[in-house]
This record gives C-alpha cells, structure tokens and sequence, in this order.
C-alpha cells in the first residue's frame, strides 16, 4: 500500500493565454467522463489535445475529492519508468514494492482523476498500465492524449477536431468572422502579440483566409499570430498561400493536416536565423526544460558562439520557440512537444546529434558530480530542489549511457555517485533499476562498478532486501578487495554493519567502527563517514551501551550542524531522541525528534518519517498521552507499508514498538486505541506532519491567533514579504542569507496553513488591522 501525498495531487498547470472555443468539446468531453472510466483524446499534433484536457480537468476539480493530477510522458523515452512518473506526479513517497503495485494500492480507494498526456510514444506500455490501473482502482478515471487510441477494453476515443473555419465557398456578412473559434483564437493572439490588434473590415478577409489555409489547427494558428510583430496580416496571408502551395507539392504523402502543420514549422524554422536555427535543434536534446547555463554548456560551440547565445534565446522566445518560466527563482525554458520533436529531426539531419546527446550527458555528469561533492554541506536543499527539476534530464543522460556499449561505464558512474538521488529524494525503486541494468551491461571489474554495487547495496538495505542486500554487499567486499579500493572496503564494511544492525545490534558495532576509520583512510566525500554515525548510535543504543550512544549522537549532531547539512541531520536527531527516551527524559526526547521531523520537509524520505514517527508514537506513550501515541503509531504503520517490513525487520525496534504499543492499549482499551488507530493511518503526509509536530492550522480570518505561531523573526519575514518583496530583498534587508530567508518562509508556510506569499501578504494586513469595537 503506497501512502498518501503530502496533499491531494493537483498539479494543473495555470493558463497562460486565454482558452478560446472548445465550448462544445469541453462539455462532450466532461460527459464522456462521467459515463466512461478511460477517454482517449486524439488528433493530429498541434490540434489543442492537451489544452482541452487540461480545460476539462480544471473544470472538474470539485468532482475528485482525491485530486486531479497531470502526467506528462512527452520527454519519457524508457517505457519501463512510467510506472515512476506517475508516482512522481502523484507525490508518492519512496517504497521498496513493484511501482505498478504501488500505484494500485494507492488509486484503489481514490476517486482521482489522471491526465495521461502524450501517450503516443509508448503506446503499448500505457495501455498495460492503463487497464492494470482501472481494473485495480474502480473510482479512478483516465483522460488521455494521444495521437492513436489506446485500444483497451473500456475505452471510449474522442477525435479533438480542428477549430471551425469559414467556409471557403461561403461570403461571410462583414464583422461576423469572429463567430468562428479559430477567427477568434487568431484576433486573441494577435492582440497578444500587438496590442490593440482586432478584426477589422480592412483586414477581416485575409485573416479568414490564414484560417482557412491554416486548417483551423490551434498551434498553427498562434505560430502563425507570433508573425505579426513583424508583418501586417494581409502580407501574412499572401507569404502563407504561397508557401504553402510549394510545399504542399513536395509532401503529397503526408496527411493534409500534418503538410499544413509542418509547412508552418517549417516556415517559423526558415524566419529564424542561422544561429537560432541550430539554437532550435540543439536544445532539443533537452527533456522537461532547461537553465541557461546548461544551454550554454551543451549548445554552444566554434558555430554558436557563447557570447551570442542569450541574444539567441531572446530570438527564440520573442518567436514562441522557446517557452520562460521560473524555478527556484531560475529562469528556465522549455518547448512546446511538437517544436521539440522538429527541433530533433532537424538535429539529426545535422548529423552532429550525438556529439550534442554526448555534451548534455556530460553537463547532467558533471551536475552529479558537483552535487555529490557539496551534498553534506549548507546547499543541500537548493541541490534537492534542483535534482528534482533536472530529473528528466538526468534520466535522458543515463538512457544515452545505457543505449551505446562504449558508455555504459559513465552511466555506472552516474548511478552509483548520487546514493543521495535515490535514497534521500525518494527515488529507490528507480536507483535499483538503473543500476542493475547498468552492472548488468558493464560486468568489467572497475572502481565504477564497485561504487554503483556498494549504491545498490545501499538501497537494498534500507528497502529491506536481505536477499539482495546480501548479494550486492558480499559482491562489493570481494571486487574491492581484488581491485586493492580501499574506498570500496569502507562502503562494503559500512552496508554490512547497516544489515547487522536490524539482526544483531552487538554485532554490528565493530563493522560500523571499522566503517569510521576505513573511511577516515579514504577520499570520500564526508556524508559516508557522518552517515555511520547514526547507525552506530543505533547499535550503542540497542546493545545498551547509552554512554557510548550518547557520545557518538552528540559528534553526528555537531558535524552536521557544523556543516549546514539537514538530512543526516534528521537522521542523528532520530537517534538522539530515542536515545533521551530512553533514559526517561521525555520532554528532549520529543524536541529532538521533532526537530528530526522538521527536518524531513525538503525531502521525500519516507523511511525516516516513518522511524521518527515511530519514536514519537513511544514518546507519547512513555508521557502518558496514549491517543496521540496511538494515532502516530496508525500514521507510522501507513508510512511502513509504502516501505515494506516495519522498522525494517529490527527485532529490537519491533520489540520496543510492541511495548509502548501495548502500554498505550492497556490505558486506553482496544476500542479506544483502534479509533485513534485506524485515524492515523488515514493521514496524509502533511497532516501527519502537522499532528506529530502540534502544528495547528489556522485561518487567515484568526490574524492575531496566527500571530503567536509565528517567532519574531518570521514575523518580521512575513512583513517584508507582504511588502512585495524577493526572497533576495528579504536577505539584503536582513543580512542573511538567501537560504535562510526561504526556510523562514517555509515555516510561515506550515505554521499558518499557506501555499503563496498573497495569503502572507492578506494575512500581514488583517494582523495590523484595527481591532473592531464590538469585539
């Protein structure tokens, strides 16, 4: 069983333009999807598919309880990671079971709607997962893009039509063109374009006659708009009847909507210039989006010279090729699928599409490893961020590797460098799959392999995999030792010591010690070494040596505070909270894990949430407060299902869970203590977090309330905040750091129940407003 999201997924993207026409469309095709579980959209690329579905899935929002989520397939070349994507989409967090069982047991209570765009490319593989999934969930309905049907059982096929068009034969009354939907979406683009645009009885017939010779294609249609900034729409008209005419000669095999379609295209490619030309078709190679500095890495060259390569992105964006938006206060850019899929016929016609493939696996190569290497440090959370963003392209960087003989030993590299990918953003299942089809490829005894077997011992541990774990750890130690890596000992010794500590704690320890020096030995990056500690503090603890827990707590606190670093953190938090519970004081042990729990906001680590919740629930216990120890122990059983064995099999921790558990059921009765139960393990994540944590969510109408949530300095974040000001203002004015800024905002956030600085700002004012008399 998968746990719930953090909150209900909506992951609709906002409309940038105004939706025009579809009226009609709109409502067929919300009453398909009342009647029919799976409605397929499909029609020829450019002709409004995604953008109906997502009208569709807006308006019906309020119909899903369980949320409306978008899945986007168009970058995903492996079939085999659709099952990932959309648990990535769903906000579902790490688990060790088959993705498809997760999804299943996830969806299988959910009235949620799912957008499934793009399924064209894979289309035997999302019709498989499509049918397991409807089958397995019955309150669950697809809506579907695709340029061909699925061709399952159950599925009902809309062709998304071209917009209506005047007919050719047919002279229109004047100023009555705009009762066509593509008349209007042309003047609303236009207007876009050219302020002040509109249909005039000057221009009225030439622009119905682009309609018409656009075919009424919505993509058409708005490229064709972009040309006003530089051409009148008669000159427009005119340029467009001959073009297409030619081109129509040459393309007698294609079908008449796609000729019209790629003789746009084609026509938008040859207004670009040289340089925007192989702009264009460079960075198609991108998936999902693209900063700056990564275009100008894998873009540029002796032909696309860097100095020249921003005033060749303002082209392509001024032109619609390219598509800005901001990430994390970056901008980023992506394109359109079509004018991506154009961009990498035209790369491959260059012949040069491998040197580029090459220069974009290396730039996400060098992310890795520049990541790798600050991972435990104060950048930690700007690198999740980012890593989440990049994860497209990192999976693109790897298929490369995977897809060429020559390369597989780079793409070993680069699953076995990032453990942290994996295993502390919630992405494990997918780690072993790269890496078992990685070492699968690349049998070859190298250093590289012996790293990505110590990774994929690392995720098999901690997903409760004795069997492989067994394996891949004794394949570590015995490749490294032939190889003399002395770096490859240290993770073999330390997955060892991890493995023991779930069976025999005292066994353990000497492993987890000779992890610490193997690695003071070696050159590795400080999270392998600082991540024993809490390990080892784990085995003192167990093993009843709680001095020698206490010291090795206390040095993993200080290197990680020391650091800035927040994962490992957490982590060592864990174990110094249930080290104070221990020793009875209860009121540090709550403080530490709930530091330890504050921790785990920025991450998607389940398994930590679920040993902290644990402890917590053990905690209350201990303090007398049995139904909140009974509804964290529901919400660390849900959290426990998505992961596999609870605690991971640790006879020891499943002992101690049995004795608070039978404490708080023996002071409140096994009614009582199966309500408060069966409530827990109803919790979303988010609300898991705000219970454990005795957050109280309050409305923005309750200011004052809210106000005493909030420490001075985050009220003073708040002011600013509401001033209209950045992040990067907020840290000028202040003087601290950018960081620091956003996680006060964060905490604002969680305390008050927001998702915008707007509800900041509202919140800002009704705090200052004058109290009212009748009060």
């Amino acid at each position: 069983m998968a746990s719930r999201s953090a909150k209900q997924p909506d992951n609709l993207p906002a409309d940038l333009t105004s939706f025009v026409g579809r009226r009609s469309e709109t409502q067929s095709v919300r009453k398909l999807l009342s009647a029919d579980r799976l409605v397929t959209l499909t029609g020829v690329g450019g002709v409004g598919k995604t953008r109906l579905a997502l009208r569709v899935a807006h308006d019906l929002r309020r119909a899903f309880p369980d949320g409306v989520c978008l899945v986007e397939l168009a970058s995903l070349k492996d079939p085999d990671l659709l099952p990932h994507t959309l648990i990535d989409a769903l906000g579902i967090r790490e688990q060790s079971a088959p993705a498809p069982l997760v999804l299943t047991d996830y969806l299988r209570p959910r009235h949620t709607l799912i957008v499934l765009d793009n399924c064209e490319h894979m289309l035997e593989a999302a019709a498989d997962l499509v049918d397991r999934l409807l089958r397995a969930a019955p309150k669950l309905r697809i809506l579907a893009t695709s340029r061909q049907a699925l061709m399952i059982a159950g599925e009902h096929v809309y062709p998304v039509p071209t917009l209506p068009v005047p007919d050719v034969d047919v002279r229109l009354a004047p100023g009555s063109a705009t009762q066509f939907a593509a008349v209007n979406l042309f003047a609303a683009r236009g207007a876009a374009v050219v302020p002040g645009f509109e249909i005039t009885p000057d221009n009225e017939q030439a622009v119905i006659r682009l309609c018409q010779r656009l075919e009424g294609i919505p993509l058409a249609i708005e490229l064709a708009a972009v040309r006003l900034r530089v051409l009148t729409v008669e000159d427009l008209a005119h340029r467009l009847d001959s073009r297409f005419e030619l081109l129509r000669e040459g393309s007698r095999n294609l079908p008449e909507r796609h000729q019209t379609l790629q003789a746009l295209i084609d026509w938008s490619y040859e207004l670009c210039t040289p340089a925007e030309q192989t702009l264009w078709a460079r960075a198609s190679v991108f998936a999902g989006g693209f900063g700056l500095d990564a275009l100008e890495a894998v873009c540029a060259d002796e032909l696309l010279a860097e100095e020249t390569l921003l005033d060749t992105v303002a082209g392509l964006t001024d032109k619609s090729i390219l598509t800005r938006g901001e990430h994390g206060g970056r901008v980023r850019f992506r394109m359109l699928e079509t004018i991506r899929e154009y961009g990498q016929a035209r790369l491959r016609e260059s012949g040069s599409e491998a040197k580029v493939q090459r220069r974009h696996r290396d730039w996400y190569w060098r992310l890795i490893e520049k990541a790798a290497a600050q991972w435990f440090g104060p950048g930690q959370e700007a690198w999740a961020a980012l890593l989440r963003v990049e994860h497209p392209n990192v999976r693109s960087a790897l298929e490369f590797c995977l897809a060429r003989p020559d390369e597989v030993r780079v793409g070993l590299r680069m699953a076995g460098l990032p453990w942290f990918l994996w295993t502390a953003l919630g992405f494990m299942t997918e780690g072993r799959l790269w890496l078992d089809r990685a070492l699968a490829m690349d049998q070859e005894p190298s250093l590289e392999r012996v790293w990505a077997l110590g990774t994929a011992a690392d995720i098999a541990v901690f997903q409760g995999d004795e069997a492989a774990a067994i394996a891949l750890i004794d394949a570590v130690h015995d490749l490294a030792g032939r190889l003399g890596d002395p770096r490859g000992l240290a993770y073999a010794t330390h997955m060892l010591g991890l493995r023991e500590l779930g069976t025999d704690p005292t066994a353990a320890i000497p492993l987890l010690v000779e992890a610490l020096e193997r690695y003071g030995c070696a050159d590795v990056p400080a999270d392998y070494p600082n991540s024993v500690r809490p390990a080892l503090t784990m085995a003192y603890v167990l093993s009843g040596e709680l001095d020698r827990a206490s010291e090795v707590a206390e040095e993993a606190c200080a290197q990680c505070e020391q650091a800035g670093e927040r994962w490992l953190l957490s982590y060592a938090m864990w174990a110094r909270g249930f080290l104070k519970l221990l020793q009875g004081d209860l009121e540090q042990a709550e403080a530490d894990l709930c530091e330890a729990l504050q921790l785990k906001r920025f991450t998607q680590d389940n398994l930590g949430l679920a040993f902290i919740l644990d402890a917590l629930a053990w905690t209350a216990a201990a303090s007398g407060d049995s139904e909140r120890a009974a509804v964290l122990l529901g919400a660390s059983d849900q959290a426990w299902q998505t992961i596999g064995v609870p605690l991971l099999g640790a006879k020891h921790l499943l002992a101690r869970r049995e004795q608070f558990e039978n404490m708080a059921r023996q002071a409140m009765g096994n009614p009582g203590f199966d309500t408060a139960f069966a409530r827990g393990g109803q919790l979303t994540v988010e609300e898991m977090l705000t219970f454990a944590l005795r957050e109280h969510r309050v409305s923005p109408v309750e200011p004052r309330q809210a106000d005493s949530l909030l420490t001075p300095r985050e009220r003073e974040v708040a002011d600013l905040v509401a001033q209209g000001m950045s992040s990067k203002d907020v840290a000028a004015k202040l003087v601290i750091s950018r960081r620091t800024v956003d996680v006060h905002v964060e905490h604002i956030f969680a305390k008050l129940g927001f998702n915008s600085r707007t509800q900041i700002a509202t919140w800002v004012a009704q705090r200052r407003a004058p109290e009212s008399p009748n009060r």
